[in-house]
């Protein structure tokens, strides 16, 4: 069973999925691979170093190159959000200007992915309780984790 795909229908042409982190281990590989198959291009983890080695995700950049993935890193803290709402805009507008199939993981697939994907459509114009009422459709259940997480959100630019 490979990590499932929640498609945000917002995003327009542009293609962007939030996720839970992907399976470690023996199945890393497969997990980006069935990432390249569902068409993603580029792959964005939100996981902090430390989680990283405990989650066993060490090869993840790896393999996604291998696989002809993008990989970015844009670490933010569990149940946090963005220190620098101005690099984290920057980074945003960044992602959504290559006009690529995106998808972004933390941990579990609820906050931290909520907030950088809402940040991506904010970037594309969508206006910030939109874009938190399609993730919210798209993942199936209440999203982001925390009232931080949403008023950061609320607060971004448009």
């Amino acid at each position: 069973m490979h990590s499932e795909l929640y498609w945000i229908e917002a995003a327009g042409p542009y293609k962007l999925a939030i996720m839970a982190r992907p399976r470690a281990g023996d199945w890393l590989e497969d997990e980006v691979a069935h990432w390249k198959r569902s068409g993603v291009e580029i792959v964005i983890s939100l996981l902090e170093r430390d989680e990283v080695g405990d989650l066993g995700l060490g090869m993840e950049a790896a393999l996604c190159e291998n696989n002809g993935v993008e990989f970015l890193s844009f670490p933010i803290p569990d149940r946090g959000v963005p220190d620098d709402v101005k690099f984290a805009m920057r980074f945003a507008t960044e992602v959504a200007g290559k006009s690529k199939t995106v998808a972004i993981h933390c941990r579990a697939g609820i906050g931290r992915s909520s907030v950088m994907a809402a940040a991506i459509l904010i970037a594309r114009g969508v206006i910030p309780s939109a874009a938190l009422s399609a993730i919210e459709k798209a993942r199936g259940l209440p999203i982001p984790d925390t009232d931080a997480q949403r008023d950061w959100v609320m607060k971004l630019p448009t």
